[in-house]
């Protein structure tokens, strides 16, 4: 009797165990990956431990150490053989925030506008402001401008609207407030899913402001760093092919112009050479989204750097306010190497503290 031979089925064997896609499809793109594939973590978390170490070695370490007239030997040598050649000045603090408003504007690129990414972005001006405005009720010296400054309720308000920063002859409580300010402005250029339109009108509006608001000092450098938001926002839409390379490039280039600009026409900042510092950052910026490889990878996985990029804002901000506040009472008590190591730690916990506070706030608005 004969067997019968049921034909082999065409084409490759399968495995029921591979899910393969219908003809035609196109696997939905990864939000935590580039076009090409390159993490999107890797190059954030990179960017913003480094903007941690820089802001705090900047505006708590040696910042501190001058306001009292010290200059120890290794802060001595590190400018003579670093900032100096590399022409960055300000003890890498500039460049710290630099690094950060552009991984921040990369960021929001990337994911898109949230309103409660608004409020993990405004929370560390709510909160070391408030802990400026107590510090300086009980005598205790933090980081303000003037050095004398003094408490009233318009001063506070004015601190928690940023108006403070932007008007002359007004009381800063926390110097560096503004760099919150200009990372709210990166999650609104994010509702413009074209970017460039957004961009082009922030850089026309800056140049506005340069031909007709240059006596307005205080203005200025929020004004030139604001272009480094830009630059991360450009740099994203050019990776995932929402613009072509070459305008990408332009508006790059559009922005840098926009931060010499700002720098020669608001006195008092062409003395920090900026520029510099800002073209060192773009570039960082662009060396760690094309070198996401395996090894950035394992440093942006290590513990130790995901913890100081996810705090990055608190450890800049409280430095002049929880550092400061732990060193002045040790001062002249103990060696000042112990008293540093005292207030990095206690800035460390304050950091963890907020970091945890803003967690419970931003589940609680998204629940």
């Amino acid at each position: 009797m004969a067997t019968a031979v049921t034909a082999p089925p065409a084409g490759p064997p399968t495995s029921p165990a591979i899910a393969v896609p219908a003809a035609g499809t196109v696997p939905a793109a990864d939000p935590a990956r580039d076009r090409a594939g390159r993490p999107l973590a890797v190059p954030v978390t990179l960017l913003r431990a480094g903007a941690a170490l820089l802001g705090v070695y900047g505006y708590l370490v040696t910042l501190w150490l001058a306001r009292h007239g010290s200059h120890p030997e290794p802060i001595a040598t590190v400018r003579e053989w670093l900032n100096r050649p590399l022409g960055v000045a300000e003890d890498f603090g500039p460049l710290a925030v630099m690094l950060l408003l552009t991984a921040t504007g990369y960021l929001a690129a990337a994911r898109g506008f949230g309103g409660w990414r608004l409020v993990r972005a405004y929370l560390p001006v709510l909160v070391v402001t408030v802990l400026a405005a107590a510090a300086v009720l009980a005598g205790i010296d933090v980081w303000t401008t003037p050095p004398d400054a003094s408490v009233t309720a318009p001063n506070v308000v004015a601190n928690l609207t940023f108006a403070s920063h932007l008007v002359a002859a007004k009381t800063v409580l926390v110097p560096l407030a503004w760099v919150a300010g200009l990372q709210l402005v990166a999650w609104l250029v994010a509702l413009d899913r074209r970017t460039w339109p957004t961009v082009l009108l922030l850089l026309v509006a800056t140049g506005v402001l340069c031909l007709f608001a240059g006596d307005l000092t205080h203005l200025g450098r929020p004004l030139l760093f604001l272009p480094l938001v830009l630059v991360g926002h450009v740099t994203w839409r050019v990776l995932d092919r929402t613009l072509p390379l070459l305008a990408g490039m332009l508006l790059v280039a559009a922005c840098l112009a926009a931060i010499i600009a700002v720098d020669r026409t608001f006195a008092g900042l062409e003395q920090w050479w900026y520029p510099v510092a800002a073209t060192y950052a773009v570039l960082l910026l662009l060396v760690a989204v094309r070198a996401a490889g395996p090894t950035a990878a394992t440093i942006a996985a290590h513990p130790v750097t995901r913890w100081l990029a996810d705090r990055a804002e608190w450890l800049v901000l409280l430095g002049g306010v929880i550092g400061f506040a732990v060193l002045e009472p040790l001062r002249g008590t103990v060696p000042v190497p112990l008293g540093m190591v005292a207030a990095l730690a206690a800035v460390g916990l304050a950091a963890e503290a907020c970091h945890r506070l803003t967690g419970v706030i931003t589940k609680a608005e998204r629940a």
